[in-house]
């Protein structure tokens, strides 16, 4: 799954696929290395609660410089002129060699999966792209890199998981050099999966960003993907949720952690290259129904946004089960548009309202091993129909191959 179950995508094919399943809520991650004088603890304090807009693109683009060289440097790309980040650090050998690796790694991606989802995207997701702005995405851990890949006009991405935001590493802090060669392979461990599965696995991404004392949460790995998709981070602001589902804003992520607020997390600002301002909210926050229950702000900042699409991938059947039904019924009640595979909401929810048509892309025969339990005899019987089936160019989801994947197109009727 991604936020539940899911993990980390690879740079070099070739790992055993494991998924764990089950349900835990996380905690807030520990303090990196460097966390007291870390960039992210110089925000300037917002007690104003604030509601996240359904238009983000319309406020003031603010650039804050030290957010996006810490991006950049994260992503293994060379520093812009007047870098906020002490130019040793980026002749330092690890990270020479983690960039000229990932460079290549990335380049490869790019070229044979991203641009390929890019020219579907443009295709056959043209209507839903063009009709709404706001992306909701459960179970996404810090997968924003396919999402951002399949919504590129969307403005605003608002993405739940169990795994913690973590903190920035503080890279111009005095111990930060006795540690980067950690950091950096911590980074190239968490990437093995996405990059080769398409989707991160949960067991992993607990142990990746919990344990290490550098790579310490998602928000690692979503300034990366946004950046090496060609956007400027404008800024960061750690949130967490008010019960009426306004926005709680922080000084630094340590004073955000001490709240007792749930759902915590964090506001990235960006830039794409058409200088239109984006926002991503990632929330470590748990959306089985007890979590949903004990944590109302969250469906109340979800039902705040008013339109929203949701994308789903990877999501360990858990809302085939009726322990997530909460999610569920927020997901069909206000979504316009749905994608997902086969492991979101089974077919049977969608087709017992009565509003929603379907467009079905490539294969279902059965759900994947582990959730054999799980599988749709209604959904086989809609592809074996061959009515409103298309091909799907490449490969996602747990079964990550090319020609034996599925993504499910869900348009509610007017």
């Amino acid at each position: 799954m991604k936020a539940y179950r899911s993990k980390g995508i690879a740079l070099i094919a070739g790992a055993v696929l494991f998924i764990a399943c089950g349900l835990t809520a996380c905690g807030g991650g520990k303090g990196s290395k460097g966390d007291k004088s870390s960039v992210a603890d110089t925000l300037k304090k917002d007690s104003v609660k604030t509601t996240a807009t359904a238009t983000p693109k319309k406020d003031p683009i603010v650039i804050d410089r030290k957010f996006d060289d810490v991006a950049r440097y994260i992503a293994g790309l060379a520093p812009k002129a007047g870098c906020t980040i002490d130019p040793e650090r980026f002749k330092d050998k690890a990270w020479v060699s983690y960039s000229e690796s990932f460079n290549k790694s990335w380049h490869n991606y790019d070229s044979t999966r991203l641009s390929v989802m890019r020219a579907w995207s443009k295709t056959d997701l043209e209507e839903m792209n063009k009709n709404e702005t706001n992306i909701f995405y459960p179970f996404a851990g810090a997968d924003i890199l396919n999402a951002y890949t399949l919504f590129p006009h969307a403005t605003q991405f608002v993405m739940v998981g169990l795994e913690p935001v973590g903190t920035l590493p503080g890279i111009n802090g005095k111990n930060y050099k006795d540690s980067v060669a950690t950091y950096l392979h911590s980074i190239n461990n968490s990437l093995t999966s996405i990059l080769n599965f398409s989707f991160f696995r949960t067991r992993s991404m607990r142990l990746d960003f919990d344990k290490s004392n550098e790579l310490n949460g998602t928000i690692h790995i979503l300034l990366l993907f946004l950046t090496r998709t060609g956007n400027t981070i404008a800024g960061i602001t750690p949130v967490s949720i008010h019960a009426d589902g306004s926005l709680a804003r922080y000084e630094s992520f340590a004073e955000m952690r001490k709240d007792s607020l749930k759902a915590k997390g964090a506001e990235i600002r960006f830039v794409d290259a058409d200088s239109v301002l984006k926002k991503v909210y990632y929330f470590s926050n748990n959306i089985a129904n007890d979590g949903m229950k004990a944590n109302p702000g969250f469906t109340a900042f979800v039902k705040n946004m008013k339109h929203y699409n949701t994308y789903l991938k990877s999501a360990s059947c858990l809302m085939h089960e009726t322990y997530f039904s909460s999610i569920r019924n927020l997901i069909l009640d206000g979504s316009n548009y749905v994608l997902e595979d086969d492991s979101g909401i089974p077919l049977k929810y969608f087709t017992e309202r009565g509003n929603w048509d379907f467009i079905f892309y490539g294969v279902y025969t059965s759900a994947y091993n582990i959730f054999h339990h799980n599988n749709q005899q209604d959904l086989i019987d809609a592809y074996k129909s061959g009515k409103n089936v298309k091909p799907l160019p490449f490969g996602i989801g747990y079964k990550f191959q090319k020609g034996q994947s599925n993504l499910m197109l869900a348009k509610k009727k007017n």
